[in-house]
């Protein structure tokens, strides 16, 4: 019995470093769970931006194909027009426009609004009356009229919040 008893004495130490062992590389297995848990957040979040950047330039895409396609259809209807004797002033200047546009902003379309309604009546107009006069948002008639201004088709007084036209297409 005195043998079995020092058998055990000696087990019981080698039972106590293993249960350690044990106890360490569970710790470590639930560190690594956790860190593969985070990366694998780390990567759905990526992917979702991923997602939306190629959304995004879907949307940018099918936009350019529409402005070119509106580019072709104007293009087409100055040819058409062009070998016509009888133009009319308000087509010719609602392609000055659009060309100028073209040439100096992309994607003009509430560019266009702001540069119609300044060749109008009145050349110079307040941001306040073109927000109302275009039914686009301010943020985007500011937008417009930074983009505008930085082509020098009108000239922007931030201050007054003034826009003024520099020389008409038409």
């Amino acid at each position: 019995m005195t043998t079995e008893k020092l058998a055990l004495d000696e087990i019981i130490p080698t039972i106590e470093r293993v249960k350690l062992t044990i106890e360490t590389l569970k710790q470590e297995l639930d560190e690594k769970q956790a860190l593969v848990i985070e990366k694998e957040r780390l990567l759905a979040e990526r992917e979702e931006k991923l997602n939306q950047a190629q959304i995004s330039q879907q949307k940018l895409e099918s936009e350019y194909l529409s402005l070119e396609n509106e580019f072709k259809k104007i293009s087409e209807l100055f040819n058409e027009l062009s070998t016509q004797k009888e133009t009319t002033l308000d087509v010719k200047q609602l392609l000055s426009i659009y060309i100028a546009l073209l040439e100096k902003v992309f994607s003009g379309k509430p560019h266009a609004k702001i540069l119609y309604l300044l060749h109008g009546d009145k050349s110079e107009m307040s941001r306040e009356e073109l927000t109302k006069a275009t039914g686009f948002s301010a943020a985007i008639v500011l937008h417009s009229l930074h983009e505008l201004n930085r082509a020098e088709l009108i000239k922007y007084n931030e201050d007054e919040g003034k826009a003024f036209l520099i020389n008409r297409i038409y």
